[in-house]
């Protein structure tokens, strides 16, 4: 039976077609403008998540605009080609808009991403595929479900039932060839761990991008992790298994770590409750099921070089540290909270500075995403096993910190040291 559930969408037109959460395109240099119409009976606005905005366009939850408001946009797109996303930030309500839909893709387009396209004959919505992965609950009544008990609030709202593209059960008919996926994770609080598997194998892929952009060089790997406002680009071949067989992309099972410190914080809190969804964190469970047809096998022949990323340069950069807690059931940086007009710390214009943020009492994984300004992965310390297990990039770096990045997931117990040029 179809899901008739009611979404929240943004919606435009465009040559006389209406669209509803439309991904957007544009070059690398252009402008960008657009007015977000408040229809809603609540405050929003627009976040572009990754890109390079001066304050007053990225979309921050002091934006936020009432119903019947509107907010102009123009600004310059100046980050790299890449796969970038929108979506709502208005203050307090963030996460209950964006779980209700609204969120979609805001694609670049540069010289490299073109060479790519051009080697192997990758064609945006045919065999280049924007993928946004969720996970939902629904009622009875197949309306979406979103009523977070007080440790929901706390530890994040999780769906029990996988989307691909607004699509349980998704599946996609595919040739003995390359498919460019492009992955996004839009779900409010669940980690994937994401690999492709015909039968009980685990079939290789090559990540060759990050939220920021291509990588220097393809990275082969067998799985990767992907958090909430992540975005990992990888090439799969089809070829690798024969015409009839079928294909899963999955998320593998793994070792969520949470509630060892978080729970000892919220005890007598009174009233919590657990999850409500049926699917805990960590298990195993199918997104995208690829029905390989037959068709002609076209051999991949990965380039060498995708594009050049120049490292940081970070002698004599400032160090900062950033620890997170919790305490009395708030999220706490550096033992502070967030207060909407306080200046936690000040950034001089033109520093190089390195970033140790740590995660020692949280008692959860938990994604840390920088606006206005991209950043590198440094180096890990201290990661769990299943993290550094597939750390192949020095530094204890796994294929997903590779490049330009936004949003970096920080497990309990780790350190991730990023760089960053303000």
């Amino acid at each position: 039976n179809p899901i008739l559930s009611p979404f929240l969408l943004y919606q435009t037109e465009h040559a006389g077609k209406a669209y509803q959460n439309p991904i957007l395109r544009i070059e690398s240099g252009s402008r960008f403008t657009a007015s977000l119409d408040n229809a809603l009976s609540e405050p929003t606005i627009i976040h572009w998540h990754g890109l390079h905005t001066p304050a007053s366009m990225d979309g921050h939850p002091a934006s936020t605009i009432a119903p019947g408001g509107r907010y102009e946009y123009d600004f310059m797109v100046r980050n790299r080609g890449g796969t970038y996303w929108y979506h709502t930030h208005a203050h307090g309500l963030t996460a209950k808009q964006a779980y209700n839909g609204l969120a979609s893709f805001f694609l670049v387009d540069d010289d490299d991403q073109r060479r790519l396209a051009k080697a192997l004959d990758l064609q945006l919505g045919v065999t280049d595929l924007p993928v946004v992965i969720q996970d939902k609950q629904f009622d009875a009544q197949g309306k979406l479900r979103y009523q977070p008990n007080s440790q929901e609030s706390m530890m994040g709202w999780l769906g029990d039932i996988v989307l691909a593209n607004l699509t349980p059960n998704a599946v996609q008919t595919v040739t003995p060839r390359s498919y460019r996926l492009r992955l996004l994770n839009g779900s409010n609080a669940r980690i994937y761990r994401l690999a492709f598997v015909t039968g009980k194998k685990q079939l290789n892929f090559a990540v060759v991008g990050t939220d920021g952009g291509l990588i220097e060089r393809p990275e082969t790997v067998a799985e990767a992790f992907l958090a909430p406002g992540e975005r990992l680009d990888v090439l799969f071949d089809v070829g690798q298994v024969k015409p009839g067989m079928d294909i899963f992309l999955k998320s593998l099972a793994f070792d969520p770590m949470e509630n060892e410190e978080a729970a000892g914080s919220m005890k007598g809190m009174g009233g919590m409750g657990t999850s409500s969804s049926r699917l805990d964190m960590g298990v195993e469970f199918n997104i995208l099921k690829l029905v390989v047809a037959a068709g002609e096998r076209i051999p991949a022949t990965l380039p060498a070089t995708l594009s050049q990323i120049n490292a940081i340069r970070t002698e004599g950069a400032t160090q900062r540290k950033i620890e997170l807690s919790l305490e009395n059931m708030r999220f706490l940086i550096n033992g502070r909270t967030f207060v909407m007009d306080e200046i936690a710390f000040d950034v001089k214009r033109g520093a190089v500075e390195v970033w140790s943020i740590s995660n020692p009492k949280l008692g959860m994984p938990h994604p840390m995403h920088l606006h206005g300004f991209s950043f590198q992965v440094v180096e890990r310390l201290n990661s769990p096993v299943q993290v550094s297990a597939s750390a192949q990039s020095g530094k204890g770096r796994t294929a997903g910190d590779l490049g330009w990045k936004d949003t970096v997931l920080v497990w309990p117990g780790e350190t991730v040291r990023i760089a960053i040029d303000f």
